[in-house]
C-alpha cells in the first residue's frame, strides 16, 4: 500500500515524497468479508524521498518494489498506490483541443510536448475563456472542492498532471476508470488528500503559511494524526481546529506509525509527508469497497455522463453521489 505526494519540479529541497504501508495481513481478504474478528491495520513502514521524476518510472514500472521496507510482500506482489495529483483532464477540454477520449492516447499526447509548451497550451485557452470561467473543471473535482487541472500555478495542478499522467500511461499499471487492465498486480488511484483532511479536521490550514501562523498549523497537523489514529478527543485544538467526526461512509480500520515517523509529519511545514500518508489511507480505503468503491460507466456520479466519466476519471475515496 503506497501514497504518493507529487511535487512538479522535485529537488533535495522539495522531493517526492512516498508513504509504504502494508494493510494486516489475512483480514483484508478474509473468505466472508466481513472482517467481524477485528478491522485491519495499515501499518506505515517508511516515508521516502524521491529526487528526479525519473524516479517515477522506476516506481510505475515496479523496479522500486524490492527496496521498501516491510512493504506488502515480495518484489513482483505488487501494490495500490494513491496518487496526490489530477490523473486526467476534463472532457470539454480534451474535445476543443481534440485530443483523443481515450486517456493513455491523451497523455501520450501531453507527455510527448515538453512542459512549457504544455504549459503555454493551457494558458492560452484559459486567457480565451471569459472572466470567471476561466478553467474547466472535472465533476469529481467539483464534488472534491479541488482545483482544476488546468491550473498552471498555485497549485500547478497542470504541471503535476504533466509530469505524473504520461509515465503512468507509458507502464503496466491498471488506472481503474481510465485505463483497466487485466493484470491488477498494480494499481493506480488518484487521491485528494485535503478532501480526508477537510472530514478530519474541517477546513483548518496544516501546511505552509508564514512564521506567525507556523504553531498552529502544527498543532493541525497534529489534529489530523489524532484522527487518522481514533483519538480525535485528545487532539490539540488550535482557534481554527475542530476535530470532526470520522469520515461517513469510511470503513473502520486502525492505522499505525512510529515516533519517527510522528516527529518527520509534525516537524515538515509542507505536510508533504503527511500527504503521502493521507494518499496511503485512501488508497487502503478503496482496496476494502468492491471496485475500488469507484464509479463506473454501468453506474455512473448522478449528472455525469458515462463518456465523460471515462475520460476524467474519479478521485479514489470521494463518495461517487457526492
Amino acid at each position: 500500500m503506497l501514497g504518493l505526494d507529487v511535487t512538479a519540479t522535485p529537488g533535495p529541497r522539495k522531493p517526492l515524497t512516498l508513504a509504504v504501508c502494508a494493510l494486516a495481513p489475512g483480514e483484508r481478504d478474509a473468505p466472508d468479508n466481513n472482517m467481524s474478528d477485528a478491522p485491519p491495520v495499515l501499518t506505515l513502514h517508511e516515508l521516502r524521498e524521491l529526487h528526479a521524476l525519473d524516479d517515477l518510472d522506476r516506481l510505475f514500472g515496479g523496479q522500486l518494489d524490492a527496496s521498501f521496507a516491510g512493504g506488502d510482500g515480495a518484489a513482483g506482489d505488487g501494490w495500490v498506490l494513491g496518487i496526490d495529483a489530477a490523473l486526467a483532464q476534463p472532457l470539454e477540454l480534451v474535445d476543443e483541443l481534440g485530443w483523443p477520449r481515450d486517456w493513455a492516447g491523451y497523455a501520450a499526447l501531453c507527455g510527448a510536448m515538453d512542459r512549457a509548451a504544455f504549459r503555454n497550451l493551457l494558458r492560452g485557452v484559459s486567457a480565451a475563456r471569459p472572466a470567471g470561467q476561466k478553467y474547466l473543471y472535472r465533476a469529481c473535482c467539483c464534488s472534491a472542492g479541488a482545483a482544476s487541472p488546468m491550473n498552471t500555478v498555485r497549485p500547478p495542478v497542470a504541471l503535476m498532471f504533466h509530469a505524473v499522467a504520461p509515465r503512468l500511461a507509458g507502464q503496466a499499471v491498471h488506472v481503474p476508470v481510465l485505463r483497466p487492465l487485466p493484470d491488477v498486480r498494480r494499481v493506480a488511484l488518484e487521491t485528494y488528500p485535503g478532501w480526508l483532511a477537510r472530514q478530519l479536521i474541517g477546513r483548518a490550514p496544516y501546511k505552509g503559511g508564514d512564521a506567525a501562523s507556523r504553531t498552529a498549523r502544527r498543532e493541525a497537523r497534529a489534529a489530523l494524526l489524532q484522527g487518522l489514529a481514533g483519538h480525535q478527543d485528545d487532539a490539540p485544538h488550535g482557534p481554527d481546529v475542530v476535530p470532526a467526526p470520522s469520515p461517513s461512509g469510511l470503513p473502520p480500520f486502525a492505522i499505525r506509525w512510529n515516533a519517527d515517523h510522528e516527529a518527520r509529519m509534525l516537524d515538515d511545514p509542507e505536510a508533504d509527508l503527511l500527504d503521502a500518508l493521507l494518499c496511503a489511507v485512501l488508497a487502503a480505503v478503496s482496496t476494502l469497497r468492491p471496485g475500488y468503491g469507484l464509479p463506473d460507466s454501468s453506474a455512473p456520479p448522478c449528472g455525469v455522463p458515462p463518456a465523460q466519466l471515462g475520460v476524467e476519471g474519479w478521485i479514489a475515496g470521494l463518495p461517487p453521489t457526492s
